[in-house]
């Protein structure tokens, strides 16, 4: 497992097609726009081309309205993936790995976060340049979609779809890339029982080693 694999934290994409989709649009960018501090727990499968079977984990997203991002891993194994600041970390205790990186130059990986990033903080218009935009809503469910520009290097971009329900308490994240391998994370809003077992800060520090 990399660093890349925070990839977690991403958003997915399809055309704007008119006044309507445009309202809907900005409603659920809305919805997701953060104010303040989120936490989840979820459940991730991952679909790799050179796997013979699909990889499971789960553990709890938490993630503050300043961009800063953290998954941490239960299942299989314990481990920290975090974004703060212009800083990709992560931290595998049990191997003794300890990475960081400035995600500038973190290729790829780091401008997939950075579109997350982007969409949460509420500054959708820088993502017109690479992405098609389109939101759809059905009765209580919700999805939104980024599709890469046709004209761009899109194998470097993924694919991402999210979606979830009126009551914001359940979301699924469905992340596709170019060339088959996909990620999907389930995901429950935590209870505020739950949501005391862990800290944002406490993590990050925890990742960073001080």
């Amino acid at each position: 497992m990399t660093i890349k694999h925070v990839l977690f934290l991403l958003l997915a994409l399809l055309p704007i097609a008119g006044l309507a989709d445009d309202a809907v649009l900005a409603e659920l960018l809305a919805r997701i726009r953060q104010t303040g501090q989120a936490q989840f727990r979820y459940e991730e499968t991952r679909v790799l081309e050179l796997a013979a079977e699909p990889w499971h984990g789960q553990g709890v997203m938490l993630s503050a309205a300043d961009g800063s991002l953290v998954k941490l891993q239960l299942q299989p194994t314990r481990v920290i993936m975090a974004i703060t600041d212009q800083r990709m970390l992560y931290w595998d205790a049990q191997q003794n790995q300890r990475h960081g990186a400035a995600l500038d130059s973190a290729g790829p990986a780091g401008e997939q976060i950075k579109v997350f990033r982007t969409i949460l903080q509420g500054r959708t218009e820088e993502l017109q340049t690479s992405y098609d935009i389109a939101a759809e809503k059905q009765g209580k469910q919700w999805i939104l979609r980024l599709t890469p520009k046709p004209d761009l290097t899109a194998d470097e971009l993924p694919s991402i779809e999210i979606s979830g329900d009126d009551k914001d308490e359940q979301r699924r994240i469905l992340i596709k890339q170019a060339d088959g391998e996909s990620t999907e994370y389930r995901m429950q809003r935590a209870t505020a029982a739950q949501q005391q077992d862990y800290s944002l800060q406490r993590l990050l520090l925890e990742a960073s080693g001080e």
